[in-house]
């Protein structure tokens, strides 16, 4: 629930809002098609419309919402086309990240990133899909800390919200996320050594294997993903139940 409003406080009302909304979407709550409305929202966080409307402002240039102005606000489809690009920043960013850690990181950092991959093997065990992606997000963001780029990542993060869902229904579906912890492990072991083309190597194939899983699923959630004929969705307010057992 966002704070309540005052005179003083529009900007952490409008942080709660973003922050609440943008994670609906980029957890699929909200799932891709849905039509939501300034007045819904303010409603449902219990503020007035002017954060609400700076909010949906904010995410459609993130490129998660889409902004008809008189007609209606929907949660943007996944595009693989802008996919493609996110991609190009995260592994280019990624692939940099990887010497300047080497060079800067200290004990603390290796047992944050032990940690995060206990905390993954924990939410894998669950089948909490939703937090095994947070604490993979968080494993990545300790190497541009490390690294002294929290800039990078803020970047990356704020314009990675396709490749994001892309990624949370890609672990779903597939159920790989025991396969992503153990190549974690064997990226950081190639860091501790500071193998830079070893780790480089595995990076890769960790990143790109996402590209081969767009048939899969387009297959099994058509209606999530931008296509060349235009459909109307009727799609539950609540999105895929993605902590649950299958």
């Amino acid at each position: 629930m966002a704070k309540t409003e005052t005179a003083g406080g529009r900007g952490s009302v409008q942080d709660s809002v973003y922050g609440a909304l943008r994670k609906s979407i980029l957890n699929l709550n909200l799932a891709p098609g849905t039509a939501i409305s300034e007045k819904e929202i303010s409603l449902r966080y219990g503020v007035s419309r002017t954060p609400v409307r700076e909010t949906f402002i904010h995410l459609s240039k993130e490129g998660l919402l889409k902004v008809i102005p008189q007609r209606e606000t929907l949660v943007t489809r996944i595009d693989f086309e802008r996919i493609k690009q996110e991609f190009f920043l995260r592994e280019s960013l990624e692939m940099a990240i990887l010497e300047p850690f080497a060079a800067l990181c200290r004990p603390k950092h290796f047992e944050d990133i032990a940690r995060f991959i206990e905390m993954q093997e924990s939410a894998a065990a669950a089948k909490e899909y939703v937090r095994f992606i947070e604490y993979d997000d968080s494993l990545h963001r300790t190497f541009f800390e490390a690294a002294g780029q929290e800039i990078c990542w803020t970047v990356l993060n704020s314009m990675s919200g396709h490749y994001h869902r892309a990624r949370l229904l890609s672990i779903w579906l597939n159920d790989i996320a025991r396969n992503v912890v153990g190549q974690h492990k064997k990226l950081v072991r190639a860091l501790a050594k500071k193998d830079i083309p070893a780790a480089r190597c595995i990076l890769s194939g960790h990143l790109h294997k996402i590209s081969s899983e767009e048939p899969l699923m387009r297959e099994k959630y058509p209606d999530y993903f931008v296509s060349d004929e235009e459909n109307t969705f009727d799609v539950d307010f609540g999105g895929l139940q993605l902590s649950s057992a299958r």
